[in-house]
């Protein structure tokens, strides 16, 4: 005899939104009547439903922790999504400091749209004539010869397309008719000495690569679509020979940077293919050093321990020094030498910013203070401010704001979870402060360690193209020449130039002294980039005006990342 199914029971309470005390007086009712079965279905069913409803959570949570590739756009609708709940705060805010602004306003000159820029006046002019038609040169009403008035010019910019072409050497021979003695002209220096492709060809693919990130193979696809087949081998070995007569130059730039008096040090993973390496490919360490600002130095390490960073500071001697880098462990040899190690605010911050987006508001408090230390700096930026006057400013203003920020944080490590996101920013704001608050003791330590992480840039870049490096060589290869580049970037010297100059002389033999960036710079001034024009004196007062009301002001809200 089939079993009876059990009686369907109807659902105790909403599963969305329960009512505990309609559940208690249920279950009284069931067990005073021992209706036992229909208790137990009951349950059974809500513990279900409820199972159910924390797996789509569950799931829900992870699909919003899942890391996605970046996007601008989903990063820009993140950030207004993240901060809707600001609306109000923002509102308020608006509406109370609505007088300051109009007064404000009143006070300050009306800015004007500087128009179009001009075409930058060391690009070669080509005067094209456009006349008027023969058939309009006589006027429409007498029938008479027109006089030219006068003419107006229009400049746009134009480029002419690369163009690769067969060079022809007629080496010459001599003979002596008396003797039979034979003399042939010595061919020139070369990159490549019997090599196909001659030193222009292999500068500009090797410039290509490394500041334009296009891969080797894609640029001989790019030429083969032209009719010229050129074997992607054949070009990587002709860029690797050029890289390597590079390493005295980068060499030597590492030693100018260990002679630096501030130095700023960061790391990033390159990967390699290495056939024996298990699986083919495996992971190197390309650690940054940049010294005074002006010379940027790379070195490769097989790993990520920090005897990279030391090797990268090859012979320096810590006691005393400073050395700007990350809060990472990693980098605490340098204070176990005696060295100084100042922090980097952007660091500190970032863990602010993500616990804002994630909806936490107190979190907006300690932006708020630290904009305004980011608001000093922008000030020494626009007064031009040396080493000296940057450390009196930062004195006079950034240290109120270090007080009251640190008296927050301690205010908040009371009641906030050390594990929630505003938890953790606020235990590394505490953990890594005596390193933060050193930027007030020097003027030339920078607040953050970002131009480090923009020297990494190319690099992170370049791997999204080329992808890898072939073993530690070809690691080594690329650090060498990051070295030379990020060089002559920070130098504002054209990269691109700088090497063809380069070449020409270190073929020669030429003591690569001769060759660093800074030296070739001078008996070559037209390699230097030339500097844009900033915002008039009118113009920079403004600003400057409009940056000491919101310093003086405190209410900055900085949304950005």
């Amino acid at each position: 005899m089939a079993k009876s199914p059990p009686p369907s029971v109807e659902p105790v309470t909403d599963p969305y939104a329960p009512d505990v005390e309609r559940v208690r007086q249920w279950l009284q009712e069931m067990v005073a009547k021992r209706r036992f079965l229909e208790l137990i279905v009951a349950v059974v069913s809500l513990i279900a439903r409820l199972r159910d409803l924390n797996t789509e959570l569950m799931k829900g949570m992870a699909a919003l922790k899942r890391k996605r590739p970046p996007s601008e756009t989903l990063r820009r609708l993140d950030n207004q999504l993240a901060f809707a709940f600001l609306e109000k705060v923002v509102a308020r805010a608006n509406e109370a400091s609505a007088e300051d602004d109009e007064n404000k306003k009143r006070r300050r000159r009306r800015r004007r749209h500087p128009g179009r820029r001009a075409l930058e006046d060391h690009l070669r002019r080509v005067e094209v004539p456009n006349p008027v038609p023969e058939e309009q040169r006589r006027c429409k009403l007498c029938g008479r010869q027109m006089h030219v008035l006068g003419y107006s010019r229009c400049e746009t910019l134009e480029v002419k397309p690369a163009e690769l072409f067969v060079n022809v050497r007629v080496d010459e021979s001599l003979y002596c008719p008396a003797d039979g003695t034979i003399v042939s002209a010595a061919p020139p220096d070369r990159i490549v000495p019997r090599g196909k492709p001659r030193d222009s060809v292999i500068i500009e693919a090797l410039a290509d690569k490394y500041l334009l990130n296009v891969p080797i193979e894609r640029q001989c696809t790019h030429w083969g679509r032209q009719g010229v087949d050129i074997p992607p081998q054949t070009l990587g070995r002709s860029v690797a020979t050029a890289i390597d007569l590079l390493a005295p130059v980068a060499k030597l730039i590492g030693e100018q940077m260990n002679c630096s008096d501030i130095i700023s040090i960061d790391a990033t993973s390159i990967r390699l293919l290495d056939p024996e390496a298990p699986e083919g490919r495996r992971f190197g360490t390309i650690w940054c050093g940049i010294g005074d600002g002006r010379w940027v130095s790379f070195k490769y390490w097989p790993d990520g321990t920090a005897d990279g960073a030391m090797d990268l500071l090859d012979a320096l001697q810590l006691a005393g020094r400073t050395v700007q880098c990350d809060g990472t462990p990693t980098t605490n040899f340098i204070e176990r030498g005696g060295g100084k190690r100042p922090g980097c605010w952007a660091h500190g911050r970032r863990r602010l910013v993500e616990a804002a987006r994630s909806g936490d508001t107190w979190a907006l408090e300690g932006l708020r203070i630290i904009a305004r230390l980011f608001v000093v700096e922008k000030l020494s930026g626009c007064h031009k401010d040396s080493a000296e006057a940057r450390r009196r400013r930062r004195e006079a203003h950034s240290q109120s704001v270090l007080d009251e920020l640190r008296a927050w944080v301690d205010d908040r490590r009371a009641v906030v979870p050390p594990q929630s996101p505003l938890g953790r920013a606020l235990g590394y704001l505490h953990r890594q402060w005596n390193r933060l608050v050193l930027f007030l003791d020097d003027g030339r330590v920078q607040i953050t360690n970002n131009h480090v992480e923009r020297a990494l840039r190319p690099l992170v870049l370049g791997q999204k193209n080329w992808l890898f490096a072939y073993k530690d060589d070809g690691a080594e290869r690329t650090a060498t020449i990051l070295t030379v580049l990020g060089t002559c970037v920070a130098q504002r010297i054209n990269p691109r130039a700088f090497l063809h100059e380069a070449f020409a002389l270190l073929v020669r033999g030429v003591d690569p002294q001769d060759v660093l960036p800074e030296r070739l710079a001078e008996t070559h001034p037209e390699l230097r980039m030339p500097v844009r024009d900033g915002p008039d004196d009118a113009s920079l007062a403004d600003i400057i005006a409009e940056l000491e009301d919101k310093l003086a002001a405190g209410r900055l809200l900085p949304v950005r990342g």
